[in-house]
Parts: structure tokens; sequence; C-alpha cells
């Protein structure tokens, strides 16, 4: 057979298939919903996300942009919820995990922090969000020592960070450790001289 005939035969095949339409009054729900999030009507962008769930939307797509929109109306319970839905569904997924992180910290919740920043970190060690999450928390409780080596491994692998540098210099100040906050603090003026605290935390550090 030649390539003219393969290719008739090719185009008669698809033109014999059954045309499926678009599922496209799904991607209209999704797009009101964004339109009323861009306005701030987080009720109404809500509503349409529950009816493209209902309809048979993507659920994992539809439980993260949920939890996404009750953070935004400041229902951080339901957030959670919605973001531990989409856990569920699929469990690598680190937006999904960062979702319930998030509505933990918003909410003050230390020890739902704790356990949603391991859960992030399980799948990402290195996750930004989940080790400055848990150096804040180490801080807030007085355990300078584990905040430090918090920061440390933060700065392993974003080294140009300056909230994680005075962070570091911060913890090991208040844990005692003068030595290694010192050049911490040192090397964070000769970036910024005008770092927030950054001029106090050195005077502290003796000579």
């Amino acid at each position: 057979m030649n390539r003219a005939v393969t290719c008739f035969v090719f185009l008669a095949a698809l033109a014999a298939q059954p045309v499926v339409a678009a599922p496209d009054g799904l991607g209209k729900l999704c797009a009101a919903s964004t339109k009323a999030e861009l306005a701030k009507d987080y009720p109404t962008a809500i509503r349409h996300m529950r009816a493209f769930e209902q309809r048979g939307g993507e659920p994992f797509f539809a439980a993260l942009r949920l939890g996404w929109l009750y953070c935004g109306n400041g229902n951080f319970p339901a957030a959670q919820r919605c973001y531990g839905q989409a856990v569920e569904l699929q469990p690598a997924a680190i937006n999904a995990r960062l979702g319930v992180l998030n509505a933990a910290v918003a909410i003050k919740d230390v020890r739902g922090t704790a356990q949603a920043a391991a859960a992030v970190l399980k799948v990402e060690p290195t996750n930004y969000l989940a080790l400055t999450a848990l150096a804040g928390l180490h801080f807030a409780q007085k355990n300078y020592a584990q905040a430090a080596a918090d920061y440390a491994r933060i700065l392993v692998n974003y080294p140009d960070d300056p909230d994680a540098l005075s962070g570091a210099a911060w913890s090991a100040l208040r844990a005692g450790d003068k030595a290694s906050a010192r050049p911490r603090f040192e090397l964070l003026l000769g970036r910024n001289p005008d770092y927030p605290l950054a001029q106090e935390g050195f005077q502290q550090t003796g000579k």
C-alpha cells in the first residue's frame, strides 16, 4: 500500500470515530470561579468549584482549589479538610501538603503545624516553606538549638536567603553560641547593613 493510500485510510478511520464533546461546561465553571476570586467574591468562587466537583470535575483539582478558596475566605478548618482530601488523592503532591501546613499556621495550630511540616519534608526533605515553619515554631518554643539546626538546613540549599541567615544567627545567639552567631551577623550586614535587627544582634555577640 502506497503512502497516499495509507494516509487516506488513516483519515477515513479518524472520520469514523465518534465525536466526543469537550467538557467545556466544566471549564466554564473553573473560569467563573477564577473570575469571582479575582473580585474577592469567595462564596461565589467556592460555589462554582463545588458545582465543578459535583458534575464530575477532576477530584484532586477540585479539592486543591477549594482549599485555596477557603483559605482566601478565612475558613481555615474547611481549607484543611479540602487540602486533606487532596493529599489522600495524590499523596506525593507537595502543593496539597503545603496547603495543610499553611492552614495550620494561619490558625496557630502548633501541633498541626509540626505534623504538616513533617509530612511535607517526608516527601521533599529540603522544602523551604516546611523547614521555615519548623524553624519558626522551634524558635517560638525557645528551642533555639533545634531552630538553629533547622535554619542551617535551609541555608544548605538557600545560602543567599537573608531571613534564614538572620534566623540562624539569632537562634545561635539565643542558644548561647555567640561564636556561631557573630559570623552569620557579619555576613548578613555585609550584604545589607540595614537588615532589621542585624546590627543589634551583631552587637550582642560582643567582641
